[in-house]
């Protein structure tokens, strides 16, 4: 990898110059070996990550190629997630949160779930408390928390999501989330529907609906 260049913005921020995050998304695309793509993708973010003095560098997401380098290393966390590898895509995630204080990827949404996986309700709340009350995202990981205390269900968040959210509650108790036409193009559009939304989540947290089965089986019995 080359020698990490990163240059102060006008706004205070800063952006990656080098390495080439844009060219290296776009090598990936011509690698078949899923496999193989994690791994680079993961060489690259460690690489990254490892070059840089201050985890708290706030970087431009304006900036094509430092925008590139968040989604990468967003992309690293949820290889990992899929792999059952919990804590190393929260601390990607973390990293993400540092260095994106306005999480244009709702990082901190995944990351929240992460959290109750590995037990960590500290970091939990610290977490939800930026996650509005209004989104759909705040009640299923109230949910998802009481599942884990208790085995249980939260019946306010639960009421919340089955009448405030209907598409919410329908596509995480659906039986299939097609890649379908329909659904690419929605998810092209700046404001998709509430049900491309959803389904872009279910398959960010998919490694985790089917590790825990019982919650989604929860959810559609209640």
């Amino acid at each position: 990898m080359q020698r990490i260049k990163i240059v102060p913005s006008a706004s205070g921020e800063y952006q990656i110059a080098v390495p080439d995050f844009i060219g290296f998304k776009q090598s990936m695309l011509k690698v078949k070996d899923w496999a193989q793509v994690a791994e680079k993708r993961f060489e690259m973010v460690q690489q990254f990550l490892d070059s840089i003095d201050d985890e708290d560098l706030p970087l431009d997401w304006e900036h094509s190629n430092t925008r590139a380098a968040i989604e990468t290393i967003y992309a690293s966390a949820i290889d990992s997630l899929s792999i059952g590898e919990v804590e190393i895509a929260a601390a990607l995630w973390e990293n993400l949160m540092s260095m994106d204080q306005e999480d244009h990827m709702s990082v901190s949404v995944p990351l929240a779930f992460c959290y109750v996986v590995l037990e960590d309700f500290d970091c939990f709340e610290s977490v939800m408390f930026d996650i509005s009350t209004k989104r759909p995202e705040y009640h299923l990981l109230t949910l998802w928390q009481e599942y884990f205390r208790s085995k249980g269900l939260d019946i306010d968040a639960l009421r919340e999501l089955r009448t405030r959210h209907k598409a919410w509650f329908a596509e995480f108790i659906a039986d299939s989330h097609p890649v379908d036409d329909a659904y690419l193009a929605d998810s092209r559009k700046d404001k998709p529907t509430p049900t491309t939304e959803a389904r872009e989540l279910w398959f960010v947290l998919e490694p985790l609906m089917e590790t825990y089965p019982e919650f989604i089986e929860m959810l559609r019995k209640a």
